[in-house]
């Protein structure tokens, strides 16, 4: 732990009084409890395979200045600003400092319509604040080509989810394609946003909600975000959709937004974030992200879930357009 002393110390956080807690750091990086002189902190150490890609610690610092803006409207638990910066080098690494929230995290079958209420509200809060971030400019990126073909050549032939892969390939590639083409029939104006909302990115305190880890946030189109919120807070546990959290999530929601509209691109477009999750999974489950054996384990499990995600998209959406 002798990086996460150098970090306070350089910091001005005071020294370190107790021995640094680890804590779940969600899929990706590292993170730890520290406790010090100057108070409590949650400091996230960012996976040096993340953070060596081109523009992606830029695209981190982008996300966490949206999140201090949106902290006027939202409680968001925003990175602390240290020298002018949210993501800061220490030792040949890259980290982030959070005030530290004594909250709880809810997970399906736990979560429950308040709790959906309170995200609904959350984000229908934020698609409406029209909040501005100097530099960024208020485009959304297109929905990527992927090549599954290629990607189940270099997955391992020994590897059990590598025949999963293999017989969805005909719908990856046919969900990639009307993605793609749904870009350009969505009419939504993009919104600054958390694009990341999903259970273990919210503490809660009671009903009160905290939102963090904003690295992903950015523009985002609202009605997608919705669908994509929607998916993840109103799960059952069991692999469907429960209608009562939905709906709550949705009336919050629409107290804000409005919810009428052509729904049948964002519908379309409703997998393109698990396609590029699942994409990279893979390249991370093959060992091409970092041979790193529990990167390869974490991406294995991840191409599971994330499959299942896919398969049972069709059902769950249905739920959703029932109300809408």
């Amino acid at each position: 732990m002798t990086g996460l002393h150098a970090l306070t110390a350089r910091l001005g956080l005071g020294a370190v009084i107790e021995e640094p807690l680890p804590l779940s750091g969600g899929l990706m990086h590292r993170v730890w409890r520290v406790r010090t002189e100057a108070g409590d902190y949650v400091v996230k150490a960012l996976n040096p395979e993340v953070a060596a890609r081109p523009g992606a610690l830029e695209s981190i610092e982008n996300g966490e200045r949206v999140g201090a803006a949106l902290a006027r409207v939202v409680p968001a638990v925003a990175a602390l600003e240290l020298g002018g910066r949210h993501v800061v080098e220490c030792g040949g690494l890259w980290y982030v400092v959070y005030p530290y929230i004594d909250g709880t995290s809810a997970f399906p079958p736990d979560i429950t319509a308040a709790h959906c209420a309170a995200i609904g509200d959350a984000l229908g809060r934020m698609h409406r604040a029209s909040v501005a971030v100097p530099g960024l400019k208020p485009e959304v990126e297109p929905t990527p080509a992927i090549d599954w073909p290629g990607l189940l050549a270099l997955s391992p032939v020994e590897a059990e989810w590598r025949g999963r892969l293999e017989a969805a390939l005909p719908e990856l590639v046919a969900w990639t394609d009307a993605a793609r083409e749904a870009d350009a029939r969505d009419a939504d104006a993009p919104v600054l946003t958390h694009r990341d909302l999903d259970p273990k990115n919210v503490l809660w305190r009671g009903l009160s909600p905290f939102l963090i880890d904003w690295e992903a946030a950015g523009y985002a189109r609202p009605r997608r975000e919705l669908l994509e919120v929607a998916l993840y807070w109103a799960d059952d546990g069991e692999g469907g959709l429960d209608g009562a959290l939905c709906e709550a999530l949705l009336r919050a929601y629409g107290r804000h937004m409005p919810l009428r509209g052509d729904w049948t691109p964002v519908f379309a477009a409703g997998r393109a974030n698990l396609l590029a999750w699942l994409a990279y999974s893979v390249r991370r489950a093959s060992g091409q992200t970092s041979p790193d054996a529990e990167e390869v384990r974490l991406g294995a499990a991840e191409v599971e879930k994330t499959l299942g995600a896919l398969e049972g998209y069709e059902a769950k959406a249905k739920v959703i357009e029932g109300f809408l």
